[in-house]
């Protein structure tokens, strides 16, 4: 018997994982910022393997960290204004 459930097991804990990324091709360019936004900060997946942490604001980033202005395509754009974390540059090469 638990070897009919653990498909069953296997297959909602994939959707579950799913449902915790939204994934920005299937969302609106506002539909996205609105998550970011009511969220303060989000993973998103932009794609079958790309995902990343997006944020409203320098607020969700860890200290000395700043905030860049990057794109992701959305189901009516495919450069949707987004902001996300990154380490200071150590030179500006």
């Amino acid at each position: 018997m638990s070897m009919l459930l653990a498909p069953l097991w296997t297959a909602s804990s994939t959707e579950a994982q799913t449902r915790r990324q939204p994934d920005t091709t299937q969302l609106t360019c506002a539909q996205t910022t609105d998550l970011i936004n009511r969220f303060g900060a989000i993973n998103l997946k932009s794609g079958p393997i790309k995902f990343d942490r997006y944020v409203a604001s320098r607020n969700q980033c860890f200290p000395g960290q700043n905030v860049r202005t990057t794109t992701v395509p959305t189901k009516d754009t495919m450069r949707c204004g987004v902001s996300v974390c990154v380490e200071p540059r150590e030179n500006n090469n």
